[in-house]
Formats: structure tokens, sequence, C-alpha cells
């Protein structure tokens, strides 16, 4: 399984150089999936999806763990 970031959401990151983290909201809207979803692929070990850290409650993802994570399944899928 393949998933690869919508393109509009994608661009929003890379026009802010400083952003080196993402909140939960901005990688749901990076791939077009809900809150469950991102649940779900961080608790699922196959897919080796980053695994967040929190600040108090808040999720967020390094955004060079995410493109690392998209770098290893575009390899995949041409493999």
């Amino acid at each position: 399984m393949v998933f690869m970031p919508q393109t509009a959401a994608a661009s929003n990151t890379q026009n802010n150089p400083k952003s080196e983290f993402l909140p939960a909201g901005q990688v749901w809207r990076r791939y077009g999936v809900s809150s469950m979803s991102l649940w779900r692929w961080v608790k699922d070990e196959t897919l080796g999806f980053p695994k967040p850290f929190y600040i108090g409650r808040y999720r967020y993802w390094r955004l060079a763990d995410i493109e690392a994570w998209e770098s290893a399944q575009s390899v995949r899928a041409v493999a």
C-alpha cells in the first residue's frame, strides 16, 4: 500500500522551510486521511510510519521523518 501526499497539502510545508515539525492536523491533510487512520498507521508496525512525539497532549511529527517514510514508500512501490 503506497500513500502519497496530496499536492496542495504538501506544498504548504514546502513553502515554509522553517516548519520542522508537523502537528497531527497537518499530517492528516497531507495524506487526506482521518485522525483514526493516522492512529492506525502509527500502530501498524508493518507500515513503518514514524511515531509522533508529544508536547502536552498534542502530537507532532518531524518533517524529516515523514519525508524519509515517503521516500521509503516510493522505493517500496517500485520494487
